[in-house]
């Protein structure tokens, strides 16, 4: 009896913390200001806002990780057992399902989840991105309209308003984008509803890393827009574990990949050398003793 009361406790406790964060949210009038860096690397992907949904150009390796990130968050849902029997293994195995996407950019992601039934927010920092996304949607894709929505904001301000409130968490090739990383998934965190997944795709912090995805990639084949990523951004699968641990998260798959430019395709490797994507669980609160 006492045990299961404290239970409660622990969970009214959980409850109580949602509804200040979203009063916090009302009481607030205006977002936090964006620093130098993180104006600065909104600045150089909206400077490719136009060219996101060209597959032949320099967006061609985003767009060919979707064969095998999406898959990974597929497979990783219906792996938690929240997917409706019936919906598996149809094209819409997703529906049902209420995903998170932080760092959407142009909505290449967005898009894809939305196409398997989900419903998707994607959320940016880059006004021309979100335009860009919002565009392709109205022009290219309008049947998805109903299960996409976009917002210009940053991840922290959406948290104050949607604590625990999706059953997936999207954080795809952003990491290697900010410098407060912790920040960034603590809120994305705090947006996941208990048992619920958060989704990482990013490059390692590792010499071969650097080679192929910064110097190669870059500087001599000009696969990527110069400037797109920084050693001392990047991060290893075993810190994000580490910082996941702290928020109550368990690691529960992580898969190395690389990218094959002269075919312009990703494919899942025995290591995690060169890039990751790595899938974490929220926990349910625990008991007190």
């Amino acid at each position: 009896m006492l045990r299961n009361s404290l239970f409660a406790t622990g969970k009214l406790r959980q409850s109580l913390a949602c509804v200040l964060l979203r009063s916090s949210t009302r009481s607030s009038s205006t977002a936090t200001p964006l620093d130098a860096g993180t104006q600065k690397e909104v600045r150089h992907h909206e400077n490719h806002a136009s060219e996101w949904w060209n597959q032949n150009g320099t967006m061609g390796a985003l767009h060919a990780l979707n064969e095998i990130r999406v898959p990974f968050i597929r497979d990783g849902i219906v792996s938690r057992g929240t997917v409706k029997p019936g919906y598996v293994n149809t094209t819409k195995v997703l529906k049902g399902q209420n995903i998170l996407e932080v760092g959407c950019g142009g909505g290449l992601l967005t898009e894809q989840l939305a196409r398997l039934g989900a419903q998707v927010t994607g959320i940016d920092l880059g006004e021309k991105l979100i335009e860009a996304a919002r565009d392709h949607l109205k022009c290219s894709s309008p049947e998805l309209s109903s299960n996409v929505l976009y917002k210009m904001e940053p991840v922290d301000q959406h948290a104050k308003a949607n604590c625990e409130v999706y059953d997936a968490v999207i954080v795809s090739e952003v990491l290697e984008h900010v410098d407060d990383k912790v920040s960034l998934l603590e809120a994305s965190v705090r947006t996941l509803k208990p048992g619920g997944s958060i989704f990482i795709t990013t490059l390692n912090k590792t010499i071969p890393s650097w080679f192929g995805g910064v110097i190669l990639s870059e500087y001599v084949l000009n696969l990527v827009p110069k400037g797109t990523h920084h050693w001392d951004k990047m991060i290893s699968p075993l810190d994000v574990q580490r910082i996941l641990d702290t928020m109550n998260c368990q690691t529960v798959l992580v898969n190395g990949s690389t990218y094959d430019f002269w075919s312009n395709t990703w494919r899942w490797i025995n290591n995690t050398q060169m890039c990751y994507a790595l899938q974490a669980v929220k926990q349910p609160l625990r008991e007190s003793n």
